[in-house]
C-alpha cells in the first residue's frame, strides 16, 4: 500500500469505485480511503466505515482482514490526530499497533512510528518526534520498502535541523540527495522540505523559497496536505525576513485557507501564529495581537504543542514593540515551561530575552539582570552566538538602568563594556551584521564616557548599515521577486508540458470511452430488462440516458390493443413529467407515426426547416430530434424519442446508443406486458402460500398442546394407580394414617400440575382460535398489539425453539388498534419466518425484537428487526416485488414479502419499508393507520 498516493492514482481509484459493484471494490475502498486521510479526512472516514462493514462479506482470510482492520484503525488515529483529539488517537493508534506487531506487518508498525512522531511534534516532544522516525526507518528498513525509508529519513534530518543545523547539514547533507528531480512526488515532497528548512535556517533564503515551493507542489500533488499547510507557513515566514510583504502574506493565506478547508486545529493555529509574526514585522500591531491572541484562544490546540510555544513568542515581541512590559511578561511566563517540557532550546532563549526585556521595561533591573545572566549562559552552552548579542545588548540596558537610577557618573558607568562585548560578539560571527540600534545604543554610550572616537566609528557604522540595509532589501525584494517569477514561469512550463500529455492522452482516452460506453449500455440493458413493471423500466431509462446522450426533452409512444392510434406513456422536459394527446395512426404530419409504419428511425437537426410537426406552446423549440421504432422481433410496440434544443445534437455515434437502449426498452416493455398477464397465476400463488402458513400455524400449536396434555394424561395415571392402592387398603382395613396424608398431598400435587397444564392448554387452543377466527373472516375489530404480537409468537414457538432464536417484545400493553388483527397477524408471522429462513442463514442462534410506538394520535409505527445478516442495498430496493427471493430452487417462493406488503398498504392501509446494511442485521418498519380505512 502507498503511503501517499498521486493524484492520478486516486482518479484511478475513483473511477473503478464508481462503475463497479460495492463487494467487487472492496480493495479500491481501502486504498481510496487510504489516499484521502489528509485529501478529505471526513470522507476517508466514510469509506473506513464502508470497508469495516463490507468485510465480513468477503472471503478474505483472517489475517488479510485483520491487517485490514490494523490500516482502518490507523486511520481512524490520523484523522483523530489532525482533528486535535488527543485521547482518541492514541487509542486507535494502540490498537493499530497490536494488529501489526501481531502480524509481524513491519510495513505498518513504519507507518505506525511515523504517525507517532506527528503525534509527538503535536505535543512538543522534540526527542520523542526523533526517536519515533528511527524505529520508522528501522521498521521500513525490515519491509525492505525503499519508498518508505527515504521520506522517512528526509523527515529526520528536517526534525534534526531544529536542534542544531550545522550538525544536521554534515549528518544528512550528504547522504541525501541534492535535488528530488529523479525521485517520486512523496518522497521529493520530504527532501525539498529539509532542503529549504536547512537553507533557512542558515540565511541562504533565495533557496530556501526554491526548495520550497516545490516541496508544497509535490506534497498537494502526493496528498501531504499536513506538510504543504506547514510549507506554506514556512514560506511565508521566509518572504517576511526578505520584506516582501505581500508575498508573505498570499502564502500564509493560502496555508491558512488549506488548514481551515481541512478543519485541522492545530495547522489553523500554525498558520494564525506566522501571519501575527508577519504583521508584527510589518509594524501591524493590534492585528498582530488579535490573531495571535485568536491562536491561543483555540480550545483544540494542546497545551503543550510547539505552535502554542510560539505563539507565545510571537505575542510576547508584540507586547514588547508595544511597550506592555506586564503583557509582556506574562507571555514570556507561560512560554518559559512550555520550552523547558519540550525540549525546545531555542523558545527557551528566547523566554530568557524576552523576560529580560519585559522587566526592563517595568522597572525591575534585579529581575532583567538575572533572565538576562541565565539567558547568556543557555546561548553560550546551546551555540546560538546570535541570541549571545542579544542578551549582551540587554545587560548594557540594564546597567545602563542602573546607572540612571543611582545617578552614577558616566566615567564610572559599567554599560559601555558589556555594549562593547555585545559588538565584539557580533564582529566574531560569519556573516553577521549588528542591529543599527545596537550600533546607536552603543555609540551614544561611548559619548557620555567621553570616548567620542569610539562613539564616532560606531555611528559611522550604524548610517553605513542603514544605507546597505536599505540596499539589501531592495536586492532581496528584486530577488524575491525574481524567484516568484520563476516559480510562476516553471508552473507555465509545467501546464504546458500537462496540457501536451493530456492531448495525447486524448486519443487513448476516446478509444476507452468507447469501451465504457459499451459497458455502460450493457448494465442499462440488464437492469431494463430485468424490471417487470412499465414505471420502473421508464425510471430506469431516464436514470440512466442522460449519460449518454443530450436528451432534455424525451417520451415514448404505445400502439393501442386496436393498432387505430399511439398514446403517450411517458413523456419528460427539463426534468418535468408530461403527457401529449394520443396521436391517430392516420395523421400524416406525424414523425412518431411515420416512424412506427415505415420501421426507421428519423434524424433532424433543423425540425421546422423540414414542414413536419408544429410547435407545441409552452414548450422549448427544439433544434434536434431522433426518432426510432420499439420492436421486438416482428412486431413494432411503440416509437420512442428524443429531442435537444442544440443544433447537430446527434450523429452516428448517438444513433447507435440510441438503436441500442429503443432495443433493451422494447424487450422490458414486452416483459412487463406478460407480467400482466400472471396476476390471476400470482393470486392463486398467494392463496397458496396463505394455507401453508396456516398449517405451519396449527402444527406449531398442536405441538405446544402436546406438552400439558402428556403431563396431564401421565399424572392421571399416577393418580389412578395410588387411588387404586388407597382403596385396597381401606378395604383391608390396614390403613394408617401417615398413609391418608401421603395419599392426600400426592393427590393435591397432582391435581394442581393437571390444572396447570390444562389451564396452558387452553390459553392456547383460545389464542390459535383467536387468530384463526381473525385470518378466516377479516373481520376489524378493537385489540391490544402487544397481545396480538404475542399471539403470533406462541403459534411459531416450536419453530423458533429449533432455529434457538430469542425473541423480546417491547409494546406498552395499553397501546390498542381499530383495526384487522388476522390480516396483521399474517403479515408478522410472514417478517417472523422469512427471519427464521434468510437471517441467520450460517448461524447457530439469533435474536428477532419486536416494538411499537405511538407516532400521534392517528398512527403507529411497528418494527419487527433481527441481528442477522443482513441485505445489501440492491436486495432491499426488490425485496417486496412478487416472486423475487435469494433462495429460488431451496424452497422460496419470492411471494411472502409480497403478500405482507400488499396486506399493509392495502388492507390496513400503513406503509412498509426496510432499513439493512449487511452484517448488521436487517428491520422492517410498519407505519400503522390505529384506526384502519
Amino acid at each position: 500500500m502507498e503511503f501517499f498516493a498521486t493524484d492520478a492514482a486516486v482518479a484511478s481509484l475513483e473511477q473503478a469505485l464508481a462503475q463497479g459493484a460495492v463487494l467487487d471494490t472492496l480493495q479500491e475502498r481501502l486504498l481510496l480511503a487510504w489516499a484521502l486521510r489528509q485529501r478529505d479526512t471526513l470522507r476517508a472516514l466514510e469509506l473506513a466505515q464502508d470497508v469495516e462493514g463490507l468485510l465480513s462479506a468477503t472471503e478474505w482470510h483472517e489475517p488479510q482482514r485483520m491487517a485490514v482492520r490494523g490500516r482502518l484503525s490507523l486511520l481512524r488515529a490520523e484523522a483523530h490526530l489532525l482533528f486535535a483529539e488527543m485521547d482518541e488517537a492514541q487509542l486507535h493508534m494502540n490498537q493499530a499497533g497490536q494488529v501489526f506487531a501481531g502480524l509481524a506487518d513491519a510495513a505498518g508498525l513504519a507507518d505506525l512510528h511515523w504517525l507517532r512522531h506527528y503525534f509527538a511534534a503535536d505535543r512538543g516532544d522534540a526527542g520523542g518526534l526523533k526517536e519515533e522516525l528511527r524505529r520508522a526507518i528501522a521498521c521500513a528498513g525490515q519491509a525492505r520498502d525503499p519508498h518508505r525509508i527515504a521520506l522517512l529519513e528526509a523527515n529526520l534530518a528536517r526534525a534534526e535541523v531544529f536542534g542544531d543545523p550545522m550538525q544536521a547539514e554534515r549528518d544528512w547533507g550528504g547522504r541525501l540527495p541534492l535535488s528530488s528531480a529523479d525521485m517520486p512526488s512523496m518522497e521529493g515532497a520530504a527532501l525539498e522540505d529539509f532542503r529549504g528548512l536547512l537553507a533557512a535556517m542558515s540565511g541562504h533564503y533565495l533557496p530556501s523559497i526554491q526548495a520550497h515551493s516545490k516541496a508544497f507542489e509535490l506534497g498537494l500533488r502526493t496528498g501531504q496536505i499536513r506538510r504543504a499547510i506547514t510549507l506554506a507557513t514556512n514560506l511565508g515566514h521566509t518572504y517576511t525576513k526578505m520584506s516582501d510583504f505581500q508575498t508573505a502574506m498570499e502564502w500564509l493565506r493560502r496555508g491558512l485557507d488549506l488548514a481551515r478547508a481541512s478543519r485541522w486545529p492545530n495547522l489553523i493555529a500554525l498558520c494564525l501564529a506566522h501571519t501575527g509574526e508577519a504583521l508584527r514585522r510589518l509594524g501591524q500591531l493590534g492585528d498582530a495581537r488579535e490573531l495571535l491572541q485568536e491562536c491561543l484562544q483555540l480550545q483544540a490546540l494542546p497545551p503543550e504543542s510547539r505552535t502554542r510555544a510560539l505563539a507565545l513568542s510571537y505575542l510576547g515581541r508584540t507586547e514588547l514593540d508595544s511597550k506592555q512590559g506586564a503583557a509582556a511578561l506574562a507571555a514570556f511566563s507561560q512560554l518559559r515551561p512550555l520550552a523547558e517540557a519540550s525540549g525546545s532550546g531555542d523558545l527557551l532563549t528566547d523566554a530568557s530575552i524576552g523576560l529580560a526585556r519585559a522587566a526592563l521595561l517595568q522597572g525591575d533591573l534585579l529581575s532583567a539582570r538575572q533572565q538576562a545572566e541565565q539567558g547568556l549562559a543557555m546561548a553560550e552552552q546551546q551555540h546560538e552566538p546570535d541570541k549571545e548579542v542579544d542578551l549582551l545588548w540587554a545587560l548594557a540596558e540594564v546597567h545602563q538602568a542602573e546607572d540612571q537610577l543611582v545617578q552614577r557618573s558616566p566615567q564610572d558607568s559599567r554599560a559601555l563594556s558589556w555594549y562593547q562585548r555585545a559588538l565584539q560578539r557580533a564582529d566574531g560571527l560569519e556573516a553577521y551584521t549588528p542591529q543599527v540600534r545596537l550600533l546607536d545604543a552603543a555609540a551614544k554610550a561611548a559619548a557620555a564616557q567621553g570616548s567620542f572616537e569610539q562613539a564616532y566609528h560606531w555611528a559611522q557604522r550604524a548610517n553605513e548599515l542603514r544605507q546597505r540595509s536599505f540596499s539589501e532589501e531592495t536586492s532581496r525584494r528584486s530577488s524575491a521577486l525574481q524567484v516568484h517569477h520563476q516559480i510562476e514561469r516553471a508552473r507555465a512550463e509545467s501546464e504546458h508540458l500537462r496540457r501536451l500529455a493530456e492531448s495525447e492522452a486524448a486519443r487513448f482516452q476516446l478509444l476507452r470511452d468507447s469501451h465504457e460506453v459499451l459497458q455502460h449500455l450493457g448494465l442499462i440493458g440488464q437492469e431494463i430488462t430485468n424490471e417487470l413493471e412499465t414505471d420502473r423500466v421508464f425510471n430506469v431509462m431516464e436514470r440512466h440516458i442522460h449519460a449518454l446522450l443530450d436528451a432534455p426533452c424525451m417520451s415514448v409512444y404505445l400502439l393501442d390493443e386496436s393498432g387505430s392510434q399511439l398514446y403517450c406513456a411517458f413523456g419528460m422536459e427539463d426534468g418535468e413529467p408530461f403527457i401529449d394527446p394520443p396521436i391517430p395512426m392516420s395523421s400524416e404530419r406525424s414523425l412518431a407515426v411515420r416512424c412506427l409504419k415505415e420501421r426507421r428511425e428519423y434524424l433532424l437537426n433543423r425540425p421546422s426547416d423540414e414542414g413536419l410537426g408544429e410547435q407545441v406552446p409552452g414548450t422549448s423549440e427544439l433544434q434536434s430530434l431522433l426518432f426510432a421504432p420499439l420492436a421486438v422481433g416482428d412486431r413494432v410496440i411503440g416509437v420512442m424519442t428524443i429531442q435537444s434544443p442544440r443544433a447537430d445534437a446527434y450523429g452516428e455515434r448517438q444513433q447507435v446508443i440510441f438503436r441500442t437502449l429503443c432495443s433493451y426498452i422494447a424487450i422490458a416493455l414486452d416483459n412487463a406486458g406478460a407480467y400482466l398477464r400472471v396476476s390471476e397465476l400470482q393470486r392463486q400463488l398467494m392463496a397458496q402460500e396463505k394455507l401453508a402458513a396456516l398449517g405451519a400455524m396449527v402444527a406449531g400449536v398442536a405441538h405446544e398442546l402436546n406438552t400439558p396434555i402428556g403431563n396431564s394424561l401421565l399424572i392421571a395415571s399416577t393418580l389412578l394407580g395410588a387411588t387404586d392402592e388407597f382403596a385396597q387398603q381401606v378395604e383391608q382395613k390396614v390403613l394408617k394414617r401417615s398413609d391418608w396424608e401421603r395419599y392426600a398431598d400426592r393427590t393435591r400435587d397432582g391435581l394442581e400440575v393437571i390444572n396447570r397444564s390444562m389451564q396452558t392448554a387452553a390459553t392456547l387452543v383460545s389464542s390459535f382460535k383467536q387468530v384463526a377466527v381473525d385470518r378466516s373472516s377479516e373481520q376489524r375489530r378493537e385489540f391490544a398489539l402487544r397481545e396480538l404480537c404475542e399471539q403470533c409468537l406462541q403459534t411459531l414457538s416450536l419453530q423458533l425453539r429449533r432455529a434457538n432464536v430469542e425473541w423480546q417484545l417491547h409494546i406498552d400493553a395499553q397501546l390498542q388498534l381499530d383495526s384487522y388483527p388476522g390480516a396483521l397477524g399474517q403479515a408478522l408471522i410472514i417478517l417472523f419466518n422469512n427471519a427464521m429462513a434468510h437471517a441467520f442463514e450460517g448461524r447457530e442462534a439469533g435474536r428477532i425484537d419486536i416494538g411499537a410506538q405511538a407516532l400521534d394520535a392517528e398512527r403507529v409505527q411497528l418494527w419487527v428487526q433481527d441481528d442477522g445478516v443482513g441485505m445489501a442495498a440492491e436486495v432491499c430496493e426488490r425485496i417486496f416485488e412478487p416472486f423475487f427471493t435469494t433462495k429460488f430452487g431451496r424452497g422460496g417462493s419470492g411471494l411472502g414479502l409480497s403478500i405482507a406488503h400488499n396486506i399493509v398498504t392495502g388492507l390496513l392501509g400503513g406503509r412498509i419499508s426496510v432499513h439493512s446494511t449487511p452484517g448488521q442485521g436487517s428491520r422492517f418498519v410498519m407505519e400503522l393507520q390505529r384506526v384502519a380505512p
